[in-house]
């Protein structure tokens, strides 16, 4: 997949991650924003503006290690929830499945930019 391709994958991991969000209880909303943002290094507005610019070419010296932390916060999210939020298991394996395939997408697109910026020969 090309870099465009990848940038499209993570902008939709995060709109429905932040749809997710916006399905749970009115007072837990805004700690797990927080904790996102707090984890990721950016709130979700500003994932949008820093994947717009890299979708025109204009690729943040910070992305890298800022989808680094993206993947990390997923890898994470299974073990939050099964903290937070008494999940059953059939809940928890979905969360796993989802927060594993949305760590890969951050991870590909970081893995892309790495070799779009690598030298030749």
């Amino acid at each position: 997949m090309d870099l465009s391709g990848l940038i499209t994958v993570v902008q939709r991991v995060l709109d429905d991650t932040e749809r997710e969000y916006g399905q749970m209880p009115f007072f837990v909303r805004p700690m797990v924003k927080r904790g996102f943002t707090r984890r990721t290094g950016r709130d979700f507005a500003a994932w949008r503006a820093v994947l717009a610019s890299a979708a025109r070419g204009q690729i943040e010296p910070a992305l890298r290690d800022a989808l680094d932390q993206l993947a990390d916060h997923y890898r994470g999210a299974p073990e939050r929830a099964r903290r937070g939020m008494g999940a059953t298991g059939a809940q928890l394996a979905i969360v796993e499945q989802r927060s594993r395939e949305r760590a890969e997408a951050a991870l590909a697109l970081r893995a892309a930019l790495d070799c779009q910026v690598s030298p030749a020969g």
